[in-house]
């Protein structure tokens, strides 16, 4: 039987196949439309921003251009290789990392303001979800704010993915010290029958 750690790591490789398809697929929505549902909690810049499954590395740039200093983590090495090659800049520092440990993150010695999980934690089987969010409850500064989007619905042919309710979400963060402060339901943006989001934002006492 595989180890948890082999299905996290399985879960990744389809992006290093499809990553010049999601190269453009990825970027198409400016990063000035993303993330409407945790905009609130954006800090001022500078300040210190952790893209969790940074991708194509829209987001970590959209954060650089605003004054702030990110650590995009992203373990497909194809998708990293996009990213820095598209979106490269001086403020961020790329890194090949990912929940649930965040090994080389931690290794930094930073701490965050913010921490942005989107799509991420649909890779970490039930059984490492609660170590996920131990592991961004101890990268982040007291008051800093982690948001994350939670995808329900069909998987995807040849994606792995898990299930994370809302409701679990909210008590495996508060086990690990983080207060829920925003959710919000939201229909899939592209259509996908049977799809939808929970966009949840945590703060740390």
């Amino acid at each position: 039987m595989a180890s948890s750690d082999d299905l996290i790591a399985r879960g990744f490789l389809p992006y290093n196949d499809e990553a010049p398809k999601l190269r453009t697929r990825y970027a198409e929505l400016h990063f000035a439309e993303r993330h409407k549902s945790f905009r609130f909690f954006f800090p001022e810049a500078p300040a210190n921003v952790l893209d969790i499954g940074a991708g194509v590395g829209v987001d970590a740039r959209g954060f650089a251009e605003l004054g702030h200093k990110v650590v995009a983590a992203e373990p497909a090495d194809a998708m990293r290789a996009v990213a820095i090659e598209d979106r490269d800049h001086e403020n961020i520092t790329w890194v090949d990392d990912c929940l649930p440990n965040m090994d080389k993150v931690k290794a930094m010695g930073l701490r965050f303001d913010f921490a942005l999980a989107s799509a991420s934690f649909m890779h970490l089987p039930e059984d490492r979800q609660a170590e996920g969010f131990l592991s961004i409850a101890s990268l982040m500064k007291p008051e800093g704010h982690v948001a994350m989007s939670l995808r329900h619905g069909p998987v995807p042919d040849g994606r792995t993915m898990y299930e994370l309710s809302p409701d679990d979400a909210a008590k495996r963060a508060a086990a690990a010290g983080l207060v829920l402060v925003r959710h919000e339901e939201k229909p899939d943006r592209t259509g996908r029958p049977g799809v939808s989001w929970s966009m949840m934002v945590f703060e740390k006492p």
